[in-house]
């Protein structure tokens, strides 16, 4: 049962009792009995759908734990019965009194390493707190904010979190480092992420079995480290997640440089390793169970993967505030004729050669339309930087907006007249949700991920040439004209409080 499978069994002795369902029960001096439930079982898919989600919920009741309070429990209570004394305290006591006694057998003269053991197991075994834990990961945030749409995720879902956290459970930020072992509390960051102060170190984390630990942030070479530490969570009762954002680096490699390619995989083949993968789009979610059939390891149960949304709301996700001098001008020349904006960083798969050619086609034409990059400097993109640079249309009819804040982003998508979405690959395309807050219209590439954000609010475009999207857009602008471009007003869209509850309920029903 605990690995999934489905269970049936007689209806004599204990069996019944360790199954828990009177309707995988069979009468074990019937063969009839016991043909028609194998029958059953083999011949209604839905049937043993139930058993085996039933049997790993009823294989949760049954643990190592369990059975050692319960042996303790009853050598005492034997104990004191036979010194006709008939007062005995509750198991957990008992569990407590022992845990005291074996440490006061410790040797003085014991190596570091073999006492950090101990202490470790004897805390484990030592329940401090009522509340289980969900251990979210932000090493990354922690270390830097690059500012990427994964930062803004990552600071949305952890601010909503932080402040609505689930019933029963204590939220605790941590981190962890490529040369430190474990993972450590976030005290000091969370204490600036709220503005507040805080002189105590990042203790490491005191974990116990029924905690959850939550890879929310993106950071390959701190899961690939901490592997080890990761599956010893598990082995004592942690239950271990990660987020999944895409899969780019493996679908798409001659987007990046190889080795981006080789230790991406090599992070996804260690998740697969654990319980589950939540993933930011269901195209994602697809995606991620074809390769994992294909390339992941066998294993005895089944990998949970899931999907949900992200949110939108620019003003929940803790933005990062600051205007440049220039913005007053740059926003005053964006809102005199019709812009286009592109929104992420500036790397192949995002399309961006494509969107300055045809711009450079439609300026040629008298087209006298402006476009605008926000977005730092990727990878492999050192010519069309170079390019953008000394564009002569720089700050005239072309702006690039390398690193801007939150704040400012959002004067940019007020002041502009379409989104252009010309990635060929994404996991969920925050952008598109972003303009529909501002009821912004936009131009996308046909691509699935796209097509399930956005559905029918965008107007489509497909090809690779420049000719493509200096069509798309001639075609729009015509459209605009006659008021018959797709609208986003009532494109669905999530905040992030719902989208953190999305997340928080597919790892908390995974976890049962």
């Amino acid at each position: 049962m605990s690995c999934g499978a489905a269970v049936i069994g007689a209806n004599t002795s204990s069996v019944p009792e360790v199954i828990g369902n009177q309707n995988a029960l069979f009468d074990p001096y019937d063969e009839e009995s016991i043909g028609q439930k194998i029958i059953q079982v083999l011949g209604d898919a839905a049937f043993r759908s139930e058993l085996a989600a039933h049997g790993l919920r009823q294989a949760g009741k049954f643990s190592w734990d369990e059975s050692a309070r319960r042996a303790i429990a009853a050598y005492e209570k034997l104990y004191l019965v036979k010194k006709n004394n008939s007062k005995f305290d509750e198991p957990e006591n008992m569990l407590s009194r022992l845990v005291h006694s074996i440490a006061e057998l410790i040797p003085l003269s014991i190596s570091d390493k073999e006492m950090f053991k101990i202490a470790h197991m004897l805390n484990f075994n030592h329940v401090a707190n009522a509340s289980r834990q969900i251990f979210l990961d932000i090493s990354e945030l922690v270390q830097r904010d690059s500012r990427t749409g994964i930062q803004r995720v990552t600071r949305s879902i952890l601010k909503e979190l932080l402040e609505y956290p689930p019933d029963g459970y204590v939220v605790e930020p941590v981190y962890s480092t490529d040369n430190s072992l474990g993972y450590r509390y976030a005290r000091g960051f969370i204490a600036r992420f709220r503005g507040e102060t805080n002189n105590s170190d990042d203790e490491p984390i005191d974990y116990q079995s029924g905690d959850i630990f939550l890879g929310l942030d993106l950071q390959h070479n701190v899961v690939l480290d901490q592997k080890d530490y990761l599956a010893k969570l598990r082995r004592d009762g942690v239950n271990v997640f990660f987020m999944v954002y895409d899969l780019l680096p493996i679908a798409l490699p001659h987007f990046f440089r190889q080795e981006v390619g080789i230790v991406h995989k090599e992070w996804l083949l260690t998740l697969t390793e654990f319980d589950g993968l939540i993933c930011i789009s269901r195209a994602v979610a697809e995606e991620l169970a074809v390769w994992h059939r294909n390339n992941g390891p066998q294993r005895l149960r089944p990998l949970k993967i899931a999907w949900f949304h992200l949110g939108s709301d620019i003003d929940n996700s803790v933005p990062t505030l600051g205007l440049p001098d220039d913005a007053g001008h740059v926003l005053e020349e964006l809102s005199r004729r019709p812009s286009f904006l592109t929104v992420g960083t500036i790397e192949p798969r995002k399309g961006y050669a494509q969107v300055l050619n045809a711009f450079e086609l439609l300026w040629k034409e008298g087209i006298d339309v402006k476009l605008v990059i926000v977005g730092a400097q990727g990878w492999m993109v050192e010519s069309l930087v170079g390019r953008l640079r000394q564009h002569s249309e720089r700050n005239k009819r072309l702006f690039w907006l390398d690193g801007i804040s939150d704040e400012y982003l959002e004067k940019i998508y007020a002041a502009s007249t379409c989104l252009i979405a010309a990635s060929e690959g994404e996991g969920f395309g925050l952008p598109l949700i972003e303009a529909a807050e501002h009821k912004l219209p936009i131009i996308a590439r046909d691509i699935p991920v796209f097509r399930e954000v956005a559905v029918e609010h965008a107007f489509y475009f497909k090809g690779l040439e420049p000719q493509a999207l200096t069509d798309a857009v001639l075609q729009w602008l015509y459209l605009d004209k006659q008021s018959q471009t797709p609208q986003t007003e009532n494109m669905l869209r999530l905040t992030w409080k719902q989208s953190a509850e999305q997340l928080i309920k597919i790892v908390l029903d995974s976890s049962l």
